[in-house]
Parts: C-alpha cells; sequence; structure tokens
C-alpha cells in the first residue's frame, strides 16, 4: 500500500512539472518576441527562483545545508541544469522551429534510461526505452503537420548538448536525492546556476538591460518563469523523481508539447487536426507503456 502511495503521489506531481515545463515554452517564446536576450531571461529567472525557493524553505525550516564532500556533486548538477542546457535549448531554438526542437529534446528519456543504468550498474528497463521511443513518434507526427522539418545543423548541435547536460543532470539528481530532501536540491541548483550566469550576463547582456521593454506582460513572464518554472516545476521534478526514479520521470517531458500545443490552441495559435490529435494519442501510450500500466517489465541486465 506505501509503494502504491508513493508513486500516485509522484505521478502528480510529474504531471504537474509536464503543465508547468509545456506552459513554460511559450513565456520564454513571448519575451524572445519582446526582444530579451536570453542571457537576460534565465539569469533572471534562476535569480527570483532562487530567492523564492530559498526563503520559502527558511521560513519552513526546511533548507538542508550542504556538506562539504558534495559541493562538486550540486556543481555538476547546476551544470547540467539549468547552465548548459538552458544555452543549448534556447540559443538552438534560434536556429531551429519549435516542431524540430520538441523532436529533438524528447530523445531525452531515451538517452537518460541508457546512461543512469549504466552509471549505477542496474537494468536497462526495456519498456521504459521502448515508450519513450514510441511518445517520440507520436511528437514526430505532431511536428509533420507544416509538411516537414527544417532545421539548421547549428540548431542541431546545440539541442544536442542540451540532451546531454539533461543526462548530466539526471545522473547527479539520481545521486543526491539519496542525501537530501528534492526542494533543497532545487533551490542550490538554481542559486549556484544564477552565480554562474550573473558574470556572463554582465558582459553581454547589462547595457541593454534598462532599454528592454518592461510591461506587465514580460515582468509577469519572468515571475512565472522564476517562481512556477524554476523553482516549482524543477522541486517537483526532483521530488516526482524521489518517489518514481529518474528514468521513469524523464519520460513525461515528453508531455511538455502537448501542453503546449493545448496552450496554443487555448490562446487562438492553433487549431487541433486529425495528426496533432493521433499524435497526441501515441504519447500517451507511450507514456503508459513506460510506466508498466500496459505490459509488464522487462530488463537488461547490465551487472555481470
Amino acid at each position: 500500500m506505501q509503494k502504491t502511495n508513493k508513486n500516485y503521489v509522484g505521478y502528480i506531481t510529474i504531471s504537474l512539472f509536464a503543465i508547468l515545463s509545456g506552459v513554460s515554452f511559450a513565456w520564454t517564446k513571448e519575451l524572445l518576441n519582446y526582444g530579451f536576450p536570453v542571457f537576460t531571461i534565465v539569469t533572471t529567472r534562476l535569480i527570483i527562483g532562487s530567492i523564492f525557493l530559498i526563503t520559502a524553505l527558511k521560513l519552513m525550516g526546511k533548507l538542508e545545508r550542504i556538506k562539504r564532500k558534495d559541493y562538486w556533486y550540486f556543481l555538476l548538477l547546476a551544470l547540467g541544469e539549468p547552465v548548459i542546457y538552458f544555452i543549448g535549448e534556447d540559443f538552438g531554438m534560434q536556429y531551429v522551429d519549435a516542431s524540430f526542437a520538441s523532436v529533438v529534446i524528447s530523445l531525452i528519456p531515451v538517452a537518460v534510461a541508457f546512461v543512469v543504468p549504466m552509471v549505477y550498474g542496474g537494468k536497462i528497463k526495456k519498456r521504459i526505452v521502448f515508450g519513450a521511443t514510441l511518445s517520440i513518434v507520436g511528437i514526430l507526427l505532431m511536428s509533420f503537420e507544416s509538411g516537414g522539418l527544417s532545421f539548421d545543423i547549428r540548431g542541431l548541435l546545440l539541442l544536442m548538448l542540451a540532451i546531454s547536460a539533461a543526462v548530466l543532470y539526471s545522473v547527479m539528481l539520481e545521486s543526491l536525492l539519496k542525501k537530501y530532501g528534492a526542494f533543497s536540491v532545487t533551490a542550490y541548483m538554481n542559486l549556484i546556476g544564477a552565480l554562474i550566469y550573473l558574470p556572463i550576463f554582465f558582459i553581454f547582456d547589462s547595457s541593454s538591460f534598462a532599454s528592454l521593454p518592461w510591461n506587465f506582460t514580460t515582468i509577469k513572464d519572468l515571475l512565472c518563469l522564476g517562481i512556477l518554472c524554476s523553482a516549482g516545476a524543477y522541486g517537483l521534478y526532483a521530488f516526482s523523481t524521489s518517489k518514481l526514479g529518474v528514468e521513469k520521470a524523464s519520460v513525461f517531458n515528453n508531455i511538455s508539447p502537448i501542453i503546449t500545443i493545448v496552450a496554443s490552441v487555448a490562446m487562438g495559435m492553433e487549431i487541433f487536426t486529425v495528426k496533432k490529435v493521433l499524435g497526441v494519442l501515441i504519447v500517451v501510450i507511450g507514456v503508459l507503456l513506460s510506466q508498466g500500466l500496459i505490459f509488464k517489465n522487462r530488463h537488461i541486465n547490465l551487472r555481470k
């Protein structure tokens, strides 16, 4: 019964993560359309997220202290996500369209399903690999709505960098969650990320900061990205990982494009078509399969 309850809570929180992650693309895209530079967006959201989460945890007495021996693990975690990941994803999206980016980023769960067990000497779960791959097919189907995918090789390479960063983050997260609470890990990840990005921001973006179009929409987008995404979504993801495991949790990243499409339809930017509906169904089936809710689990043992 305890295991069932633990999974139930994990699935609720990872679903909330997928919703927030999907909507975050709309907020980021809106800021980019207003002319906000990538480093300004990322640095600001990380500062907001770290201040919010550290303050909240302090007030609740839940902020844990990092042990000296774990400093490097937290640094590697933050270098994976948000530092390198955001550079790869946000700059990559300047060279490719959103559909192509969503397909490439959807490879993350497959990469995680292979790499994490190899690092920790575990088992590759066939159903997770197959379910994640099936969800990619659904995303690909939705992305071909306009007749095909066009891309610039620079965009592809940057998105592959983002995938590598996400795998590094997953490996470090799996280790740190055995010692620290999910939201403490997320708070320090945001803080370290902000400290790394600040010098980059001052070098490239500080001169244009005051002249940016600051209005209700842009301030709202940054607050949402900082509080709901950098603090909330990442915290929920880490919490869900502690309940479900990083391989299961990572597959829910592939639900985010569905949320993005639904949000776009609600805003009148897109319409539902047969291909999109079919793609959504395939993604959902792939995610359910990866969680063992359709077929039983099978393993490939990596231990000798």
